[in-house]
């Protein structure tokens, strides 16, 4: 079974703007959870993740179903009360629009990787360390 971690939709936008080798090879290596509102953020920046892609229309599609294939787009009632809360308390005086993924990871008990320093650093001081920035994952996963 491969490895999994819960990934924030600014991660994905990464992948599909820079069109790298190197997210296909980290999406085919692990397998990444994402909550299901995460798919709304998606549509809403379609047309800039179109402009600013450095893929073609068809490179895109192509790169966009690769990256897709190891996605877990996972409901939000798999995810508990209890797990909403400790999320909202790790978040709430830092960044509230990113609970729903620091929930998701509490609840499956996962690594979150996050393009967000404040973020991270701001749950590392309150306790919670199961999170990545996702230049550090990168970087580890390219050694």
């Amino acid at each position: 079974m491969k490895k999994r971690f819960v990934v924030d939709i600014n991660v994905l936008f990464s992948a599909l703007m820079s069109g790298k080798d190197l997210y296909i090879n980290a999406f085919t290596t692990f397998q990444f959870l994402l909550p299901d509102f995460a798919l709304s953020e998606l549509q809403k920046y379609q047309l800039l993740i179109l402009e600013k892609t450095k893929l073609s229309p068809t490179d895109l599609q192509s790169f966009t179903l690769s990256l897709f294939e190891q996605v877990i787009v996972v409901p939000n009632m798999l995810v508990s009360n209890q797990s909403y809360l400790q999320a909202f308390e790790l978040c709430k005086d830092i960044d509230e629009k990113d609970l729903t993924y620091i929930a998701l990871a509490i609840e499956f008990d996962l690594p979150f990787i996050t393009k967000d320093s404040i973020l991270a650093e701001g749950v590392k001081q309150k306790g919670f360390q199961n999170i990545i920035l996702l230049t550090d994952f990168l970087q580890e996963f390219t050694m």
